[in-house]
């Protein structure tokens, strides 16, 4: 698996990341207070077909990516930095900071 991933300005609200001299995710904290470092999954994937037979496997119509799927695969994930714009627009203040340093073409 490929994850993307982002300097974030607010890590208790993201997924923290730590990599290895490799770019391997050797570390996955989801929302901590106190995060380590700002590194943050971008919640955008690449997956080789083992992750989806896994997720098959869990024999359940939901589950939560980030604490069931994640944390299987620990050091077998690799991080790709995303170069250029990149923000979590997971709550309503984060979504109009985005329009506002990014705003749509007229």
């Amino acid at each position: 698996m490929t994850m993307a991933l982002f300097t974030t300005d607010a890590p208790e609200t993201c997924g923290i990341v730590t990599l290895d001299g490799n770019g391997v995710v050797r570390a996955f904290h989801e929302k901590m207070t106190e995060p380590h470092g700002n590194l943050a999954n971008g919640a955008v994937y690449i997956c080789e077909p083992e992750i989806i037979e896994y997720i098959a496997s869990l024999g359940r119509p939901v589950i939560d990516f980030s604490t069931e799927v994640i944390p299987h695969f620990m050091g077998r994930i690799l991080g790709y930095r995303v170069s250029g714009y990149y923000r979590d627009i997971g709550t309503l203040e984060s979504l109009e900071r985005a329009r506002r340093e990014f705003p749509a073409p007229s």
